[in-house]
């Protein structure tokens, strides 16, 4: 508790007071000045000698310390919160614990000084001297510590989110699990005299970069910090938190990011050359083309947070596996229909993108069939496209179409829609009519893999691995996936544009022609099947589609046309009906 002596006299001025302190105390003896919980906000304490004065726990809110001397007081605890401290010598102060949040430090000494779990929120820290100091647990959010020195500092626990780090030398600093969320550190360099040889340089010239040159990282949370054009080679970053972070055209050669939180970090044109990410999560990170991943050291990798999904499910990658898989990746976007699809309004939005972008830059690689009626459609791309807009386009056409489509449902059906609807959506999404309805929809001979997830699904890297990692979600509609597994291979026959075209039009007519037998003809399958033959043998234009169609696909043609829900006509019965004269 503060000697109420020392503070009557401290409140007298400083004049009286240093000139009583010359007399009485000598310099070995400072510690003996207890002034620790005294209330002196708002005092006028310019030009005062503070020197080892134990000022723990004190209400300095608001005081004048102007040209006043605290070198080496013991400051923990004390309230110093919007205080001026600017070119104070606070070189070894003992400010642990202390509030400083709104405190102006511009300038100050704090070499040596203990400012472990300090508040220092807000403040002003424009070229302070750091050197060695202790920062341990501190809160530094939204603190402007532009031009500082930390070098060799201990930052490790704290938080220097938002944090303002222009030309900011974090050199051989330790910021190991520190909180540096949102912050930006575009342009980082960790060594200057490399410059010349860093091909990325940062476009708002070299003084905006802080430097971390040896600065240790381990465990740091990164997550949303804009950390663009900067070199960050050889860093240790071992289970950084890089997560919705921006590392656009940066250098992580040679960088330890093992255990690191990739998920939908933004990696495009960042040289990640023999860098380290073994057990990284890389749940939708974004890459692209002229993101470098030659020579990764990595055994293995998780898809999904909290170490799900490995890759691969046992053992390790194979030297050189890792940038094999990933960069093929690249070429492909995956859609994901999580509740189903409509196949219909799918290939109309497919055939409009196809016309948009060429048929030679987009074509369906792969199908796959989750459990629960998912289905993920999987496009190979040419590298040169831009993948974001298709994927955009894709959602927006589909969306656009399925609209479309439920609307002629409904016209169609009346007051019976809803029921037949259901009924028809079923069909349209059953996995058996995919085959005939791809047939339609390409332009030109596939191999198209279809996988069907029903049964377990594989977990072997080996088998099937196939994913995008270079596309944001949008609206969970169309998002990345990455599976393994198939027990389905459909190789498309080579169907001529004629052909092409009676599997069309000979699909649609049926299915136009159920929809009208359903409200006239409901009571029975018999009655269906004739109403059937009879507008075959009637309609000599049907009759002929349907002919294509069995010449084209043969009796599998005619049962994916037919194999309805609300009847079943065997295809040998449909083919005998197109042979009879």
């Amino acid at each position: 508790m503060a000697d109420e002596e020392y503070l009557a006299l401290l409140r007298q001025g400083a004049d009286i007071w240093n000139k009583w302190r010359s007399n009485n105390i000598r310099e070995g003896d400072c510690t003996i000045l207890d002034l620790s919980k005294a209330n002196l906000s708002w005092a006028d304490l310019r030009w005062a000698n503070l020197i080892g004065v134990d000022l723990s726990g004190a209400n300095l809110a608001g005081a004048d310390l102007r040209w006043a001397n605290l070198s080496g007081a013991n400051l923990s605890g004390a309230n110093l919160s919007k205080t001026n401290l600017s070119r104070f010598d606070l070189s070894g102060a003992n400010l642990s614990g202390a509030n400083l949040s709104g405190a102006k430090l511009e300038g100050a000494d704090l070499r040596w000084a203990n400012l472990s779990g300090a508040i220092l929120d807000k403040a002003s820290l424009i070229n302070t001297n750091l050197t060695d100091a202790n920062l341990n647990h501190a809160v530094l959010f939204e603190t402007n510590l532009s031009y500082s020195n930390f070098y060799r500092a201990n930052l490790t626990f704290a938080v220097l989110s938002e944090v303002s780090l222009f030309q900011t030398n974090l050199s051989e600093s330790n910021l190991s699990y520190a909180n540096l969320r949102n912050i930006d550190i575009s342009g980082a360099n960790i060594n200057f005299e490399e410059e010349e040889e860093y091909p990325h340089r940062y476009p708002y010239g070299d003084l905006a970069m802080p430097n971390l040159k040896n600065a240790k990282l381990i465990r740091v949370d990164l997550y949303n910090a804009n950390i663009k054009f900067a070199n960050l080679s050889n860093l240790d970053l071992a289970y950084a938190c890089l997560a919705d972070a921006d590392l656009s055209y940066s250098n992580f050669s040679g960088s330890n990011l093992s255990g690191a939180n990739l998920i939908k970090t933004r990696a495009l044109g960042v040289d990640f050359t023999g860098a380290k990410l073994t057990g990284a999560c890389l749940d939708d990170w974004h890459i692209n083309s002229t993101t470098k991943l030659d020579d990764i050291h990595c055994q293995y990798v998780y898809l999904k947070d909290n170490e799900r999904e490995r890759r691969p499910s046992s053992g390790e990658f194979a030297p050189g596996e890792f940038t094999k898989l990933f960069q093929k990746a690249l070429e492909t976007i995956d859609l994901i229909f999580a509740d189903g699809i409509d196949w219909k309004a799918f290939l109309l939005s497919l055939q409009e993108l196809k016309a948009e972008y060429g048929e030679d830059n987009l074509s369906v690689q792969a199908i796959e069939k989750k459990s629960g009626g998912a289905f993920v459609i999987r496009l190979e791309v040419s590298s040169e496209v831009d993948k974001a807009a298709i994927e955009s386009n894709a959602k927006l056409l589909y969306e656009q179409k399925l609209r479309v489509l439920e609307e002629n449902y409904r016209n169609q059906l009346q007051d019976k829609d809803r029921e037949i609807i259901d009924i028809y959506r079923q069909h349209n999404t059953r996995f058996d009519n995919i085959i005939n309805n791809l047939a339609l929809a390409q332009a030109k001979p596939n191999h198209i893999e279809i996988h069907n997830y029903n049964k377990a699904e594989s977990t072997s890297m080996s088998e099937s691995y196939q994913s995008k990692y270079d596309q944001r979600n949008a609206n969970n509609q169309f998002v990345d996936t990455a599976q393994s597994g198939s027990n389905v291979t459909f190789n498309q026959q080579n169907y001529t544009p004629e052909q092409k075209q009676n599997l069309a039009e000979a699909a649609a007519e049926i299915q136009q022609l159920l929809y009208q037998l359903a409200q006239t003809n409901p009571t029975s399958t018999e009655g269906f099947t004739e109403a059937i033959h009879q507008e075959i043998k009637r309609n000599p234009t049907l009759k002929a589609r349907l002919q294509g169609a069995l010449k084209a696909g043969g009796l599998e043609a005619l049962k994916a046309i037919f194999n309805h829900p609300l009847f079943s006509i065997p295809a040998e019965t449909v083919k005998g009906w197109l042979e009879a004269e």
